[in-house]
Order: C-alpha cells, then sequence, then structure tokens
C-alpha cells in the first residue's frame, strides 16, 4: 500500500512539475487568429495587392474612353515658295469638340495668302474668315446617331469597372481559401505536435516511476523494457510531427508580408487558436440565393454579356447608311459693328453633306452575327456556371453536415477512451493489469485525440470551401 502511495504522489508531483513548466512556456506565446491572418493577407499580400490593381487597370481604361470625347486643337499650315515667289500660303486653325449623339461642334480661323491662290480658298482678300459650324447625323435613320465607336467605347470601359471588381473578387476569394486552408493545415499539425509532447512526458514519467516499483519490487524488470519502448515510440512520433508543424509553419509564412513587401516568417511563438469556433451553420437556400446573383464567376459573366449587349447595337447601328449634314457659318474679321445676325448665317456659309453605304452590308452583318454568336455563347456558358456553382455548394454542404455529425461522434468517442484508460489505470494502480495494457488504452486514447484534431480542421477547411463557392469568404 504504502509502495502504491508513493508511486501515485510520484506522478501527481511529475505532473505539476511538466503543467508549470508548460504554462511558463505559454505565457509567452501568441495566438493568431484566421481572421487577424485574413487582414494581414488583404493589407499587404503582393497577390492582393497585384489582384487591387485590375480595378485600377479599368479606372484607366475608363479614362481614355472617356479621352474620345474631349474637345481637340488643330492647326494645318501649308506653304510654297518657289523661285523666290509665294505661290500660297493656307492657314486654317480649329477647335472640335464632339458630342454624345455623333454631332460635332467646330469653330476656327482661317487665312490664305498667296500669288496662285485658288478662288475655292479665298478668305476676304487675305484679311481671313472665322467660321462656327455643325456635323451631325441626319437622325435615327442615319449611321452614328444612335450609337458609334466613341459611346461604345465608354459604354463597355463603364461596364469594365464592375467587371474588374468581380474579377479581383473571385481572385481575392482564391487567395483567402488558401490561406484558410493552411491555417487549419498548420493549426492541425500544431495541435498534433502539443498533443504528442505532452504524451511523450507522460511516458517519461512513467518510465521512472516503473523503474522505482521495480527498485522496490512490485514489478518485474520486463515492465521497463515496455515503459522504454513507449517512450521511443513517441519520440519517433513527437519528431515526425515537430517536422510537419514547422513545415506548416513555413507553408503559412508565404501569406505573411510587411507593408514594405518584405515576408515574414512565422516564429515558433506564435500559435493557432486552441479550438475553432464553429459558427451556425450556413443556411442553404440562402447561400444558394446569394451565388445565384453576387458569385463572382456569374457577376463577371453577367457583365460580359451587358458588353456584348453594347457591341451588338453598335454593329446594328453600323448596317446604316452614313448621312452626315455639315454647316459653317463664315464671318468676316475683325468682326463688323453689325456682330453676327440672321443675314450673316445665311448669306455666308458652307454648307454640304456626306452620304455612304455599301451595296452588301456584308460587313456589317457578318460583324451583327458574329457578335450575337457571342452573345449566345456567353449565355450558354452562364446557364452552365450558375448549375455547376449550384451544384458545387450543395456538394460542400453535404461534406459540411457529415463532418459535423463526424466530429460530435469523435468528440464522444475521445470521452469513452478517457474512461477506458482511467479504469484501466485503476486496475493497474490495484494490481490487476500491466502497464502494457495501460499503454495500449492511452495510445488509443491519443490516436482518438489527434483524429479529433484532423476531424476540426477538416470541418473548418470545409466550411471555407462552402463560402468560397458561394462567392463569399472576401465579403
Amino acid at each position: 500500500m504504502k509502495n502504491t502511495i508513493k508511486y501515485i504522489a510520484f506522478l501527481l508531483v511529475g505532473f505539476i512539475a511538466f503543467s508549470a513548466k508548460a504554462q511558463v512556456s505559454d505565457s509567452t506565446i501568441q495566438i493568431l487568429t484566421l481572421e487577424d491572418l485574413y487582414g494581414l493577407v488583404l493589407q499587404n499580400h503582393p497577390l492582393a495587392k497585384q489582384y487591387d490593381l485590375l480595378s485600377e487597370i479599368a479606372k484607366q481604361d475608363l479614362r481614355m474612353a472617356r479621352g474620345g470625347f474631349d474637345p481637340k486643337a488643330e492647326i494645318d499650315f501649308n506653304n510654297k515658295i518657289f523661285k523666290d515667289k509665294n505661290y500660297y500660303e493656307l492657314w486654317n486653325s480649329y477647335l472640335k469638340v464632339p458630342t454624345w449623339f455623333g454631332a460635332e461642334f467646330k469653330a476656327g480661323y482661317e487665312q490664305n495668302r498667296g500669288t496662285n491662290l485658288s478662288q475655292q480658298a479665298d478668305t476676304d482678300s487675305g484679311n481671313g474668315l472665322g467660321y462656327v459650324g455643325l456635323s451631325v447625323p441626319l437622325g435615327p435613320i442615319s449611321k452614328g446617331f444612335m450609337m458609334d465607336y466613341r459611346r461604345a467605347t465608354l459604354l463597355q470601359a463603364q461596364i469594365g469597372l464592375d467587371l474588374a471588381e468581380a474579377d479581383r473578387l473571385k481572385e481575392i476569394n482564391k487567395l483567402l481559401l488558401k490561406t484558410a486552408k493552411g491555417y487549419w493545415e498548420w493549426y492541425f499539425y500544431y495541435q498534433q505536435y502539443k498533443l504528442l509532447m505532452n504524451a511523450y512526458g507522460l511516458a517519461v514519467f512513467r518510465f521512472d516511476a516503473v523503474k522505482i516499483r521495480i527498485e522496490q519490487g512490485d514489478l518485474a524488470a520486463i515492465d521497463s523494457v515496455q515503459a522504454k519502448i513507449t517512450i521511443q515510440q513517441r519520440m519517433v512520433d513527437l519528431k515526425t510531427a515537430n517536422t510537419q508543424w514547422r513545415n506548416a509553419t513555413l507553408m503559412l509564412s508565404n501569406y505573411l508580408w510587411t507593408e514594405d513587401g518584405i515576408p515574414l516568417e512565422l516564429d515558433q511563438s506564435v500559435v493557432p487558436i486552441q479550438t475553432p469556433l464553429f459558427e451556425n451553420t450556413p443556411d442553404l437556400p440562402i447561400l444558394l440565393s446569394f451565388a445565384q446573383s453576387n458569385h463572382p464567376e456569374i457577376q463577371k459573366l453577367n457583365f460580359k454579356l451587358a458588353q456584348l449587349d453594347v457591341e451588338r447595337r453598335l454593329a446594328a447601328e453600323m448596317l446604316k447608311p452614313e448621312i452626315k449634314l455639315k454647316y459653317n457659318a463664315l464671318l468676316k474679321t475683325p468682326v463688323d459693328q453689325q456682330g453676327v445676325n440672321s443675314t450673316t448665317l445665311s448669306e455666308n456659309y458652307k454648307f454640304g453633306f456626306d452620304f455612304s453605304v455599301p451595296l452588301f452590308l456584308r460587313k456589317g452583318r457578318g460583324k451583327l452575327g458574329m457578335v450575337k454568336a457571342k452573345q449566345q455563347q456567353t449565355t450558354f456558358k452562364l446557364d452552365f456556371q450558375r448549375q455547376a456553382i449550384l451544384n458545387e455548394i450543395s456538394a460542400n454542404y453535404n461534406d459540411l453536415i457529415n463532418l459535423q455529425e463526424v466530429l460530435i461522434i469523435q468528440e464522444a468517442m475521445v470521452v469513452n477512451y478517457q474512461r477506458m484508460l482511467a479504469g484501466e489505470r485503476q486496475l493497474f494502480r490495484n494490481g490487476e493489469s500491466t502497464i502494457f495494457y495501460v499503454n495500449v488504452w492511452e495510445n488509443k486514447l491519443i490516436e482518438s485525440q489527434v483524429k479529433l484534431f484532423s476531424q476540426r480542421h477538416k470541418y473548418a477547411k470545409a466550411m471555407a470551401e462552402l463560402l468560397w463557392s458561394a462567392g463569399t469568404i472576401g465579403n
């Protein structure tokens, strides 16, 4: 009885010393949550910064499209001097202002001189003429009135902003999914290492206790061999777990960067959370409804269809004949005291029109047919992509529910193994069992605990994959 009390006392002292050592080391650790890691990735990761530039590129593309409506100043000057004779000197400076409906305003000043100047180029005997005019398509029947290249480019660039944002969100979601998977792998290998380290310490304590009991004659010498084998086996398992944890730490460091773009490496004092906080299971109908209108892939295809619709409207516009009216009021310089009046506009002006139409319209009809075919292609792709996304969400949801049920069973198994081990230890203390059976149940418990951490990390990864498949992980 005294030997048994000494044995129990020795184990208690050993456990207290080991726990105190663990508490000292635990006081220096820092916990890194997945939410904190997400924040660091979104703020500093090079790929996140690269994806942010997608929106910036789209903004610059929109700026270029708006440049199609910028006023434009031009100067045309031609001068011919031959054998000391000024044949002609032609000067024309003007400002052109395009408008949304295809019309173009033009104002300028023209001055022509020279001995061989044609009468057509006369500008009030060289004094110069100012002019203000307009060039406009002849209503809806004319090409360019309802739509032209400038408007089409601008409309597509405006849609391109939304398209770029959807593309950015898609890539960010993929990056965050990889981050989550890396985090939960790190979590599992850390918890496994910590568990096996405790198991190794327990084996060492038991080995020392067995030696004391052998010396006192309570146990046979062969029991120390069994205890030593347990130490050796757990040392092997611990070294393997340590390597796996270190490698997982290195892999997770891929997602840690400073604001200056310097890669960081996780210190051993930084650890994951103890147990994942499993929130309420997402509602499947809500995820499906959200994905149908907000998933980045579906949004991208919808925006592409919108761009193709602009292209279709432009192609249909190009089938119309081009009829453009031109009118320029001519103003003598300097302007006389009467100024500009109705007489000036009706007596001094230039007027004309341009008309052109392809006879077979093959180019225009081909372009329109091609755009319509692209619209059908994109529509078919959208239908398939939407159904594929919905099925993937449902499949991931089923996996999550299954893992949730398995996790509950595994937690119950750990409790039962703990009971079995406690009972076997009691039998051992009473001399009704051997250290072999204690080790067997202890190993079963350790395996069950490792599997429990494995199920937790699989469940957390499944949750991340479910949210990613619905397009919500980056929202």
